[in-house]
Order: structure tokens, then C-alpha cells, then sequence
């Protein structure tokens, strides 16, 4: 063939590539469009599974009590039922009665520090306080204007998650009914979900189930249980504080409530349930000479935590958390500090969200081992 014959191309080659030119450029379309709804719909989704998941830790607690009423002869619809009556009832009584008496004594709290913000006496009470710390730490100050920034800001901000829980109410009341019929139906639902897996891997699938199930019922109903003992002792440890040496201390009730849930946040929660009755026993006892000569109370607000906090660490917490996962002290420290890049719900979710992993990768390795894939 010389270079001067032309080269020809059949029409049905030039129809094939078109077609398949222009099937591609809709596929491509059409996953773009996908990729955009979904990018679209990705927070709702987020939302939605946040919901179940809420739901799914509320059904593990709830659990136990629905299949006791069972067991009794009672029907598990009627049994959810009445469970669901009880709860929304206290819920409604928390929201018609405790809220707003909650709401006041953030209020209140809140004016007390933004009055006594530039006063005298709160000048000589920092002085004070600074000179008592400088014998042990020379050099050491604390700064009048941040502490009350600080303070004002923290109840105010606490008042807006409180006014912000009346808001809320619907999305609460949708995560409860999620809830119910996973209490209902939750059984048939695993039991179709296993149905689904392969026989090979239907053993490791149902330990994989149980155990999950055994270590987030243990763990948030030890924690439930350690939380509110906790703020039982603070209400009680503050109210005798308030009887016997007269720390005027006002809020014990909204103490208390701070320090139990913050209880369930390891290491840093105690903490963090002791600063609230730090920071009122001082803006309540401003220019009392009495509380002054007594540190005060600061001393005795920091034993009365500690003592609470050696009840809880070797008598409750043993006992209602017995069977919950056992983690290495500075495995939990860093599983918080990661959770802490997403809240506080992050710092709390991050221990059980890690023993329910190394459930699931430990059953998975096993099982493939076990059938000689690995």
C-alpha cells in the first residue's frame, strides 16, 4: 500500500464510537450528579444515623427492664408501652417542673457574678487567694478579670444548653420513639440481619452480636448507675457542707446535676462537676470575713469531691460496672482525648466506641482464622 491511498473508515465504527463516547459522558454525568446528592444529603445522613445511634444505646439500657416485664407473662408491645409511659411522664414532669427551677438558679448564679465582678471585696478575695497560693507556688497569679470572664461565661452558657433543652424536645421525643421500636421489633431485625450472613460466618456473627451487646450494657448502664450515685453524694456531701459549716453554697441541686453527668466522662469529669461549687462559694461569700479565715471553703469543697470520689472509685463503680471493659489507664486517657475533638458527647461515646471495635476485630480475626482464610 503506498503512503497516497487514502485510509477509509466504516460508518458502523464511527456510529460504535459515538455511542460508546457519548454512554460514557452520561455515566460520567450521572456520577456526578450522585456524588453531588450525595455530598448534598451527607449532613442529613450524618443526622439521621446520629439518631439511631442515641436510639440504639437507649434500647441496650432499656433492654433488661423490657424483657424482665416479658418474662413476667407480659406482652413486649404492652411492656415497651408502659415502660414509655413512665419515662415520658417523668420527662414531661422534669420539663413542667425541674427545668425551669434549673434555669432560675443558673440565673440567678449568673447575676450574682456579674454584680460582684468589680468589687472591692472581690479584689481582697483574690488577693487573698493569690497571697495563700504564692507561699507554695512564688510567682503564681491568678487574673481577677479572666476568672470572672470565665465564670459569667460558663453559667451563661450553661443557661443556653438548658434553654436550648426545651428546643430540642421534639428530636428527643423522635429518639425515643426510634427507641421503642427498636425495643419492639429489635430482636426480629438482628435475627433478619444474621439471616443474611453466610453459614460459614454465622457463628462469629452472632458472638460478635452478644458480645457488643454485653459490653454497651454494662458499660452505660455502670455508668448511669455510678452517675447518679454520684449525684446523690454531691447533693448530700453540699447540703451537709451548707449545715455544718455554713458555706452558703445556693444550686446544690444544680451541682449535684453537673457533677453526676460529668461523672461519666473519666478522669476529666470530677473535675469538671467540682468547679461549679468552687466558683459560687466564692461569689456567694464575698466580704465574709468568716469564709475568708476558712479558705473560703475551697479546701472543704475539693475534700468532699475527693471523698465522693473514693466512694464511687472503690464501692459503686466495682459493683454496677462489674463486667464493663477493662482498658488501660492511659488507653482511656488518650480514647478522651481523641473524642474531645468531636464534644463532649465524643469524650464519652469514645471509651465504649473502642472496646466495641477490639469486640468486633478480635471475633473477625478469630472466625477467619478459625475457617483457615488468614
Amino acid at each position: 500500500m503506498s503512503n497516497t491511498d487514502s485510509i477509509t473508515i466504516a460508518p458502523q465504527s464511527v456510529r460504535l464510537f459515538f455511542q460508546s463516547f457519548f454512554k460514557t459522558l452520561i455515566y460520567f454525568i450521572f456520577l456526578v450528579l450522585l456524588l453531588a446528592g450525595a455530598y448534598k444529603a451527607f449532613p442529613l445522613v450524618v443526622d439521621a444515623l446520629f439518631l439511631i445511634i442515641i436510639a440504639a444505646i437507649l434500647t441496650a439500657v432499656f433492654n433488661p427492664l423490657v424483657d424482665r416485664l416479658e418474662s413476667s407473662g407480659l406482652r413486649r408491645l404492652y411492656g415497651t408501652l408502659l415502660m414509655f409511659g413512665g419515662i415520658f411522664g417523668m420527662v414531661a414532669l422534669g420539663v413542667i417542673k425541674g427545668i425551669p427551677t434549673l434555669l432560675n438558679e443558673v440565673s440567678r448564679i449568673k447575676d450574682i457574678i456579674q454584680e460582684n465582678s468589680a468589687t472591692e471585696s472581690l479584689n481582697s478575695m483574690m488577693g487573698d487567694i493569690n497571697s495563700r497560693i504564692a507561699e507554695y507556688i512564688p510567682g503564681f497569679q491568678l487574673d481577677l478579670e479572666l476568672i470572672s470572664s470565665l465564670s459569667a461565661q460558663f453559667f451563661s452558657q450553661l443557661g443556653s444548653i438548658l434553654a436550648g433543652a426545651l428546643d430540642t424536645l421534639a428530636t428527643i421525643i423522635f429518639i425515643l420513639i426510634i427507641t421503642m421500636f427498636f425495643l419492639v421489633d429489635g430482636k426480629r431485625m438482628t435475627k433478619q440481619l444474621i439471616g443474611m450472613v453466610p453459614n460459614r460466618y454465622f457463628e462469629m456473627s452472632l458472638n460478635i452480636t452478644y458480645k457488643t451487646k454485653q459490653q454497651l450494657t454494662n458499660f452505660l448502664r455502670g455508668q448511669l448507675l455510678a452517675a447518679l450515685g454520684v449525684g446523690i453524694q454531691s447533693f448530700i456531701g453540699l447540703s451537709l457542707l451548707n449545715w455544718i459549716f455554713d458555706t452558703n453554697i445556693s444550686g446544690v441541686l444544680l451541682i449535684s446535676t453537673i457533677a453526676g453527668m460529668a461523672n461519666m466522662i473519666p478522669f476529666v469529669g470530677p473535675f469538671m462537676g467540682m468547679v461549679p461549687a468552687i466558683i459560687v462559694s466564692l461569689f456567694n461569700n464575698l466580704g465574709d470575713p468568716i469564709a475568708a479565715s476558712h479558705f473560703y471553703y475551697i479546701l472543704h469543697i475539693v475534700g468532699m469531691f475527693l471523698i465522693v470520689q473514693m466512694i464511687d472509685n472503690n464501692i459503686i463503680s466495682p459493683i454496677v460496672v462489674s463486667g464493663s471493659m477493662e482498658m488501660h489507664p492511659l488507653t482511656v486517657i488518650l480514647l478522651i482525648l481523641v473524642g474531645s475533638q468531636i464534644g463532649v458527647l465524643g469524650m464519652f461515646l469514645a471509651v465504649p466506641a473502642w472496646g466495641i471495635s477490639k469486640v468486633v476485630i478480635q471475633e473477625v480475626y478469630q472466625g477467619l482464622k478459625g475457617h483457615h482464610l488468614i
